[in-house]
Parts: C-alpha cells; sequence; structure tokens
C-alpha cells in the first residue's frame, strides 16, 4: 500500500479522556507537522548524502565520525568511540577491525592500563584529513546550496541546543 497526501495521518497513541479506550480520528496527528518525523527523516536524508560523498573512499559515516575524532582528540578507547558515534561495543569492535585491516587505524596499548588497547591513526589514517574534510564540505555545499547561509547557521544553534536538552554525550 503506498501512502499518498490523503492517508499521512495517524491516530494518537493514547486514548482521549472523555473516551478511554478510543482513539478519536479527529486528533489524528499529521506526521510531517510532528518535530520527531522530520528530525529522523532529515536525519536519514544527510546520512544518504554523507554516504554519497564518501563513496569514493568506501566510508561508512561511523567510520569518518571516528577518524575525524581521532583527528581531533588523538588515541581513543573503543568505549569512547563508542560515545561518540553512539554505536554499541560489539559493532564498534568489528568497526575497528575493518578500519584497521584498511590500514587507517592501529591498536595501542593503552598507557594507564596495560590491559586495554587504544585506537590510534596509521600515517594512511592522518593523510586522509587532508582529503576527506573538503570534500564532504564541497558536497555539502552542492546539496545545501538552495538553503541560505543564515538559516543554517540558526539550524546549527538549534540542533546543538537539541542535542545538549536530547542527552548527546559529546559536546
Amino acid at each position: 500500500m503506498r501512502l499518498n497526501k490523503e492517508v499521512r495521518r495517524l491516530p494518537r497513541l493514547a486514548p482521549t479522556s472523555e473516551r478511554p479506550g478510543i482513539i478519536d480520528v479527529e486528533d489524528a496527528v499529521e506526521l510531517n507537522d510532528q518535530l520527531g518525523y522530520n528530525l529522523y527523516r532529515a536525519a536519514l536524508l544527510f546520512r544518504r548524502e554523507l554516504i554519497r560523498a564518501l563513496r569514493e573512499h568506501d566510508l561508512s559515516p561511523e567510520q569518518w565520525q571516528t577518524l575525524a575524532s581521532l583527528w581531533a582528540h588523538g588515541p581513543l578507547s573503543p568505549s569512547e568511540i563508542a560515545r561518540v558515534t553512539l554505536q554499541d561495543l560489539p559493532s564498534i569492535s568489528r568497526m575497528i577491525s575493518r578500519m584497521e585491516k584498511r590500514g587507517w587505524i592501529v591498536r595501542v596499548e593503552d598507557p594507564k592500563d596495560g590491559r586495554s588497547f587504544r585506537v590510534d591513526l596509521t600515517w594512511e589514517g592522518r593523510q586522509l584529513q587532508a582529503v576527506l574534510p573538503p570534500l564532504i564540505f564541497e558536497h555539502f555545499e552542492e546539496v545545501l546550496d538552495g538553503f541560505p547561509e543564515l538559516r543554517r547557521r540558526r539550524l546549527l544553534e538549534l540542533l546543538q541546543e537539541l542535542r545538549q536538552v536530547l542527552g548527546d554525550p559529546t559536546p
């Protein structure tokens, strides 16, 4: 069944107080008017564009985020990478192995705890810093060409504020 403009209304999850257990179709919610729906859709669309921008380097958005974090902060533990990428540790472990095979990162002993390791950049991983940020910036400049700079800055401020409200663990 295809959705069209006439079939975009969903009933509220909570029943009305006048008729407990009965969902009032009059109170149905228009998805396009919902903040969560629009944020989620925008995030999916943005991710799709990021995947396109990274395609020629065969990088995932999470790998890109990991590289950018390592460029900014130096060696990180797998749990720190999980916090930054909002992924679980098993996913991070697999990603680290893939990135290590590609020659971008290396595991190094944690100086504070010899039983643990940290992830650091290799020479190849450091070289990507000169290539990837400009590539991504240029891609999104083209994609967002019709979105005025002033509105972009305001949206960025609002999103940063929303991340704080939602308890984002990264600054």
